[in-house]
């Protein structure tokens, strides 16, 4: 009977969170913008279409930073954080699987677009 309960237990946990090709332990690669966060959210999603990628708003974290997936085919490839720095710089987050080179060069390309874009 323990043994049930707890494969039940799991079971239903594990559907909880898709954690996409992110993987438990993501590879972390944190930038900084000058601007707004909403200009850089723009730009971003800019750059991932550029990318064959799809930016998607998830729920904020309680703090009031911004989260998003980024998706490839339906897919999450990668977590994305923005957040206000300062008051005329935003940073963002990326999380995202260390062995998915494709996502950590599409990743690269986006912030060097968006470093570059103003």
């Amino acid at each position: 009977m323990k043994k049930s309960v707890i494969a039940l237990s799991l079971i239903l946990l594990s559907g909880c969170v898709d954690m996409g090709r992110v993987g438990l332990h993501p590879q972390v690669k944190m930038a900084y913008f000058d601007g707004h966060p909403w200009q850089l959210e723009s730009c971003l999603s800019e750059a991932a279409q550029n990318q064959q990628l799809y930016l998607a708003q998830d729920d904020p974290l309680p703090g009031g930073t911004k989260r998003f997936n980024l998706e490839q085919d339906g897919e999450t490839v990668a977590w994305v954080e923005i957040d206000r720095f300062s008051r005329n710089q935003t940073s963002a987050t990326f999380y995202a699987d260390p062995k998915a080179s494709d996502v950590q060069a599409a990743i690269s390309d986006m912030v060097t677009a968006c470093k570059t874009s103003r």
